[in-house]
């Protein structure tokens, strides 16, 4: 009777533990399928979970998967952005009445993949290896020092073999994706075109991470920064600014340059100005790359923003003047014709007196336009920054400004425009 009492009080016990599971994990999936109508992920190999400590999770595979973007109606939504090496990052969506943070976590347990242009070097963990080969080298390639290069996108991916002769270490890559790439417009005048740039003095850039375009060098082609060989073919703003941005975003970079020498102002005026000409000849010639179909099998084109460095031919150039031309040309480049978000400034020195102030009141007072820097008012001929005509910034010069350009940038993205504006 007692064993018969105790039975039935197990088993009473053992179907309350069950329907509290069940109820427990309905009301979970419940939630997060709610969590996943509010906030879209944009790719359907992944959603967002709840986590045993209810925190919302997104678990990626490990290597350089794509991050895949959040959309929320009527939210700010901050994007997770993986620097090589994090295994960790944080996505924020602010809605008029909740703030969410969203965990983006790296899982082996869910593979290995690569972007296209990626670079990895295979160091195998228990053998000395002599040889190394690809099962798949239409999709990776791989030298005889385990370098590995993905060239092409597959949901197959490719496995690298490395041997000693006797023993064998591989690396599984899954999956290989398109690769997102930012895409920024760098104009101007002389100091944002090409005229005075020295590769064998810019920031080296990490090959596969930056592109760029000017009919300057290279002539009419979307070209690496970088040689076969890693060495720097390109230089300017674009060699830090590239480099810095990949650092901090793990994101590949465009840099579209469409400087022109010597053009005051007025000429930037859209449509009928002889600079706004150049600029919309080049942005064709980019559409065109960006939107074929071998370029789009390969990335995946993100409209960023726009650099403005120009003003040493406005230094007496009335203020009111200056400003409304410029936001003519403003408003063009954030229009649907182009789509940029915002526009940074690498201020002109102050030497250039109403070019340098219109260029402070545009930012102070528009919500989408930013000093990126105002470091080239410490430059001098005797510090190495400027060249000796004391008007173009030298490549050691360029190297700063680019740098302090991306910082802002991905500060403003990261942290909202109004993070970067007034005295920063």
């Amino acid at each position: 009777m007692n064993n018969s009492r105790r039975t039935k009080s197990l088993v009473f016990i053992l179907l309350n533990l069950i329907f509290i599971v069940i109820f427990i994990t309905g009301c979970s999936k419940s939630e997060e399928n709610k969590i996943n109508e509010l906030i879209k992920v944009d790719d359907n190999h992944y959603r967002i979970e709840i986590a045993e400590d209810n925190s919302l999770v997104v678990r990626l595979p490990e290597g350089r998967p794509r991050v895949p973007q959040l959309k929320c109606k009527g939210a700010d939504v901050v994007q997770a952005v993986f620097p090589d090496g994090c295994k960790d990052a944080l996505a924020k969506v602010h809605t008029d009445n909740q703030y969410y943070v969203i965990h983006f976590i790296k899982d082996a347990s869910l593979g290995f993949e690569l972007q296209y242009d990626d670079r990895y070097k295979f160091i195998p963990k228990t053998i000395a290896a002599n040889k190394f080969s690809s099962s798949n080298p239409k999709v990776a390639q791989v030298d005889k020092l385990g370098n590995v290069k993905i060239v092409g996108v597959s949901d197959d991916g490719a496995v690298i073999t490395a041997t000693d002769g006797e023993h064998d270490e591989k690396l599984v890559i899954s999956r290989t994706v398109k690769a997102p790439l930012d895409i920024y417009l760098i104009t101007g005048q002389s100091n944002a075109s090409y005229y005075y740039a020295e590769p064998e003095l810019a920031t080296v850039t990490k090959p596969g991470t930056a592109y760029h375009y000017s009919e300057l060098v290279g002539g009419v082609e979307i070209c690496s920064m970088n040689d076969e060989n890693g060495a720097m073919q390109r230089g300017n703003l674009e060699a830090s600014f590239g480099k810095t941005l990949y650092d901090l975003t793990g994101e590949k970079v465009l840099m579209v340059n469409a400087g022109v020498s010597g053009r005051k102002m007025e000429t930037f005026l859209p449509l009928n100005g002889e600079s706004y000409q150049y600029i919309s000849k080049v942005w064709q010639i980019i559409q065109r790359y960006i939107n074929d179909d071998k370029f789009q099998s390969r990335y995946e084109p993100r409209i960023k923003s726009y650099i403005w460095a120009q003003g040493e031919s406005d230094p007496d150039t009335d203020i009111g003047v200056y400003k409304n031309d410029y936001m003519r040309l403003h408003e063009m480049l954030i229009s649907p014709d182009y789509g940029f978000k915002y526009g940074f400034i690498i201020k002109v020195r102050t030497i250039f007196p109403n070019s340098a102030e219109a260029q402070e009141e545009l930012a102070s007072e528009n919500k989408d336009i930013a000093i990126a820097t105002r470091s080239s008012d410490h430059f001098t001929v005797e510090n190495g920054k400027m060249r000796f005509d004391n008007l173009h910034y030298s490549q050691i010069g360029d190297n700063l400004l680019g740098e302090e350009t991306a910082r802002t940038i991905v500060k403003a993205y990261t942290e909202g425009i109004d993070s970067v504006t007034g005295n920063y």
